[in-house]
């Protein structure tokens, strides 16, 4: 039945009651048939006009039920559309209920930007009416998206914002637990173990026994990250006995993702108490069990991987590494890929496309008026409009890429914390195409390509980007593989124009000399685009802060590029580009200022921003300043 404010009240009240019959049996068995068809008619009843509160409830169940079936993917459009229309409604407790969901639906979809803007309207809603139960929430909820995104030092202190709520709203007591295991395990992940053991002992000391399946489900979490700690500073013992707990609350839940959780807190215990023999085994059964239940398998791979290291078998390490990677990618991939669908799909390509042909039906009017009048202004209107529909084609096209340039820019966060590194290579690109003459239409595309050169830093595990130290050379090889991911990810985009940001993605790390990579391409061979995207690239990585160098200064930055002039750049272009650098210090003083101007009209980065702002505001009453799982309930 197509749903529309156009149906007759009849026909509206009886598709409420058959989209109700079956949200609300879905959530009573936790069981769906067809999840498509839930969320078509939960997305639907946003067109309804009966009972609005009613027709919100049920989109948040709805919603709510396919986060818990493991179907984020579609609980998204059903959050989506929750959202339109609690704010619609004008209902501040269920707005702030929708963008909580919505936020959570797409962090475990990877998109962390929609995650932070959502996340951030529900921050503000909740502190508007003074609501800490679900500000609270809201901290906790985002911390987590946070840790998922490998943004770990971040996401500590949002949990740390989240337990200061703990101890004024009651209703938020029993998060306590959850909160302390998941800063615990930022920790470990942070290789901070002590820090790690006391946040752990914490959670099991606030953890109250429960019934409950979310409950039991946190508890094997937390005995599963204090085992982990434990092998850490060789407590084997001790690891073992929590493994051993971990196996016995599993035990009281039908949760195939606490029993997975278990199996590999015993397994390792085992491995590390030289029982290795079987706890390999229990770790592959539990690799295969996890594939047959499509459960995420990345916890396992991780220790299978750590296990290989431990025994010194670094091949059989390597193989379980390019199998978690694997999967990672894919998924990956798959997330940015459908996020730009629905992004594509958002846009109303029947209006732009009305837009266009109104604007074409005048030029045409126009060229009528100048054929019979010969007159100079006619054909200067003329001209006006074809820049106008020019400037509309290329607002249009940064319109599609929208989701993708955010997308880009959250994969460079755990690299850049400010997010603006992307934003200034592009904007460096455009000023040396600018300055070696190439084309308008060029010059927009390079500054708007170059800025997803990094999309594919996505698909690269954490304890490599994020890593202090030099890359041994298994590492220095995954890291060369976001290169081709990038590509693959841009060429699958059904977004038109894209072929240039695909070779900046691909070959911005070929060298002049053909000793790069992916494909060791020589001289001209390496497309022009992604030649002047590796000078900005690299000038902006030597002069600002990563987790592997600290900043070099201009001078210094610019020194190096020129010893690596006919090596590893252009040596036209470098010497063109040494130039612009310079001249630009003249003209501008604070390169950062000018080329990171992009980066302050990010949707995305205004929102971290104002968590920030919220983060370091927030005064609790009664608290001195300053200072898991999501809550699905808010």
């Amino acid at each position: 039945m197509n749903v529309n404010h156009n149906l007759g009240t009849r026909d509206q009240k009886l598709f409420l009651a058959q989209a109700q019959e079956l949200i609300s049996a879905a959530v009573e068995t936790g069981t769906c048939k067809d999840l498509r068809v839930l969320e078509a008619h939960a997305c639907k009843l946003s067109a309804l006009n009966i009972d609005k509160a009613l027709q919100l409830k049920l989109m948040l169940d709805a919603a709510r039920f396919l986060y818990i079936a493991g179907r984020a993917d579609h609980g998204l459009a059903v959050a989506q559309s929750a959202r339109d229309f609690a704010l619609e409604f004008a209902d501040p407790v269920s707005s702030t209920a929708a963008l909580n969901i919505l936020g959570v639906c797409a962090a475990d979809t990877g998109n962390l930007p929609l995650a932070m803007s959502s996340y951030a309207d529900a921050m503000s809603l909740a502190q508007k009416t003074k609501d800490m139960s679900r500000e609270g929430r809201t901290w906790h909820n985002l911390g987590t998206a946070l840790m998922y995104t490998g943004l770990y030092r971040e996401a500590i202190t949002c949990f740390l914002k989240a337990l200061e709520f703990t101890n004024l709203v009651e209703d938020l007591i029993s998060a306590r637990a959850p909160l302390h295991t998941n800063v615990a395990a930022c920790h470990l992940y942070l290789g901070e173990i002590s820090q790690g053991l006391v946040a752990i002992k914490k959670s099991i000391g606030s953890a109250v026994d429960s019934v409950d399946p979310n409950a039991i489900l946190n508890r094997v979490l937390a005995e599963n990250c204090y085992t982990r700690l434990l092998i850490e500073v060789n407590n084997f013992e001790g690891a073992r006995e929590h493994a051993k707990v971990a196996r016995q609350y599993a035990a009281l839940t039908n949760s195939a993702r606490a029993d997975i959780s278990a199996s590999v807190a015993e397994g390792l215990s085992e491995i590390y108490s030289s029982q290795i023999d079987v706890g390999l085994t229990r770790l592959q059964q539990t690799l295969h069990r996890a594939a047959a239940l499509k459960v995420n398998a990345h916890e396992v791979l991780v220790a299978l991987v750590k296990t290989h290291e431990h025994l010194g078998q670094h091949d059989k390490a390597l193989e379980y590494l390019n199998a978690m990677l694997d999967t990672q990618r894919k998924t990956q991939e798959a997330n940015i890929l459908q996020h730009v669908r629905r992004h594509l799909e958002q846009l109303h390509d029947a209006d732009e496309g009305m837009l266009l042909e109104d604007a074409t039906q005048a030029i045409k009017k126009l060229e009528t008026r100048a054929e019979v009048f010969e007159g100079r202004v006619a054909k200067g209107q003329l001209k006006k409009l074809d820049q106008e529909i020019k400037n509309l084609d290329q607002e249009l096209f940064k319109a599609r890429i929208e989701v993708m340039e955010r997308l880009a820019v959250a994969a460079e966060l755990r690299d850049d914390s400010t997010g603006k590194h992307s934003y200034r290579v592009g904007r460096m690109a455009q000023y040396l195409a600018m300055e070696i003459g190439l084309t308008e239409d060029e010059i927009f595309m390079i500054d708007i390509a170059a800025r997803l050169h990094d999309i594919g830093k996505v698909g690269i595990p954490d304890g490599i980007l994020l890593k202090a130290g030099p890359l041994n050379n298994s590492e220095r090889d995954v890291m060369k593989t976001h290169a081709t991911i990038g590509a693959n990810v841009l060429a699958q985009s059904n977004i038109a124009h894209m072929k240039m940001a695909e070779d900046i993605a691909r070959y911005h790390h070929e060298w002049w000399d053909g000793s790069g990579y992916p494909d060791g391409l020589v001289g001209e061979a390496i497309p022009l685009p992604a030649r002047i995207a590796a000078l900005a690239d690299v000038f902006d990585a030597l002069t600002h802060l990563r987790t592997y160098k600290p900043a070099w200064t201009i001078d210094s930055a610019l020194t190096e590029i020129l010893g690596l002039r006919g090596k590893q750049f252009d040596p036209k272009l470098t010497d063109v580009f040494l130039g612009l650098v310079s001249r630009l210090r003249r003209e501008h003083g604070d390169l950062d200022k000018l080329l990171g101007a992009g980066a302050d009209q990010s949707q995305f980065l205004l929102s971290r921003r104002k968590i920030q702002e919220t983060l370091e505001a927030t005064t609790i009453p009664g608290m001195p300043q300053p200072l898991s799982r999501f809550d699905l309930q808010r």
